[in-house]
């Protein structure tokens, strides 16, 4: 199979999805491997470590697509490169089509074949491709609110943790899965008083299982998380509502209530949705403010630190690329029950169902498309 590998265009990304130690197992496999030169350099992985492990370099990234059967990415391409997807053509990246209505009938349109990382399934029903990424997002969101709580940053100068005679800091994280167990691994052990509000008893339960920690494991309400909110010097949201922007879980009111000073960092940033003040910022401009509360909605946190993200993330992905190479896609599909739920577009076929609600576009089972 010939794979591409082009550089990511979106801002402030810079991972890649498959190293040049995976070159070097897909090409000796028989792959062909193209890969745009410098998308590897802000990950460690220069273009003659790529170019020795096999991997064919070409200038422009366009090319890559233009030469490749399969595209492996991290984010879901960007406008630009939607005139570069060839007709029938597989992606293999986090694809968030629930969030990108013109991703998601360009794929239908140009007929691609989308995987999506994030819903790739293992056989213990755990998303291999998510979690890590995930967890590293979480503990990102804690050093950048330490950051922004400082006045070099234009924050109020209080230190995010623990210092002795003083009363730590309060540290409220919205969820319970990956992304707020890495958050809450940081914030507890660098002292703060944290509280994790969820909506599931069983996941809080989970969780504090998996931190072995003391923290506040508090089932989500209204009247909970008004009162954690007027406490917290830090608001981690890890509550992705999926598109969905009618049901806010934290309204304006209650960021109004907020200290003045204190930060929200949005990992799951979604306009509208499950923050009511929450938009989408980029790492060049990161925050803006709301009566008086600082807020970050950076959607790929990762991105900030490339090569620990993208040495973690490739580990992952590189056993069903090589699936999908030395398979092929039809077989591999009907083989890996964790990769079929993961396809969402396939001979413009929708196969996502919260895509189809968001956008009113016909659903269709995987045995239809199929």
């Amino acid at each position: 199979m010939k794979i591409g590998l082009p550089s990511e265009l979106g801002n402030g990304e810079s991972r890649v999805s498959i190293t040049h130690k995976g070159v070097e197992k897909l090409t000796q496999l028989g792959h062909e491997v193209f890969v745009s030169k410098g998308a590897g350099e802000a990950s460690g992985i220069t273009d003659e470590m790529y170019k020795k492990s096999g991997a064919i370099l070409l200038d422009e990234i366009k090319d890559v697509y233009k030469q490749s059967d399969c595209i492996v990415k991290v984010k879901p391409p960007v406008s630009i490169e939607f005139d570069y997807l060839k007709t029938g053509q597989l992606l293999f990246c986090f694809i968030l089509l629930e969030k990108n209505e013109a991703l998601t009938r360009m794929l239908l349109e140009k007929k691609i074949i989308g995987i999506a990382y994030e819903m790739v399934i293992d056989k213990q029903g755990k998303k291999p491709l998510l979690i890590p990424m995930s967890e590293i997002a979480g503990k990102m969101a804690v050093f950048m609110g330490s950051k922004l709580m400082q006045t070099v940053h234009g924050g109020k100068g209080v230190m995010l943790g623990a210092v002795p005679g003083l009363a730590p800091s309060e540290v409220v994280i919205l969820g319970a899965g990956s992304v707020a167990y890495g958050a809450a691994e940081i914030a507890m052990g660098i002292g703060c008083n944290v509280t994790i509000l969820n909506r599931s008893t069983n996941k809080l339960r989970d969780l504090k299982n998996k931190l072995h920690k003391k923290g506040n494991y508090i089932n989500l309400s209204d009247e909970a998380l008004s009162y954690a909110m007027l406490k917290a010097d830090l608001l981690v949201n890890t509550i992705d509502q999926m598109g969905d922007k009618q049901k806010h879980i934290v309204t304006a009111q209650m960021v109004r209530q907020m200290k003045k000073g204190s930060i929200i960092i949005d990992v799951a940033c979604d306009e509208g949705g499950t923050i009511e003040t929450s938009k989408l910022t980029s790492h060049t401009q990161p925050t803006y403010t709301i009566d008086g509360v600082v807020h970050c909605g950076i959607p790929n946190l990762p991105g900030i630190v490339p090569v620990t993200a993208t040495f973690s993330l490739a580990e992952a992905v590189l056993p069903y690329i090589i699936t999908i190479a030395d398979d092929g896609f039809k077989k591999a599909i009907l083989n890996d029950i964790g990769l079929r739920k993961a396809l969402c577009t396939y001979d413009g076929y929708l196969i996502h169902k919260q895509a189809s609600q968001n956008f009113d576009i016909p659903y269709a089972s995987f045995e239809k498309a199929f």
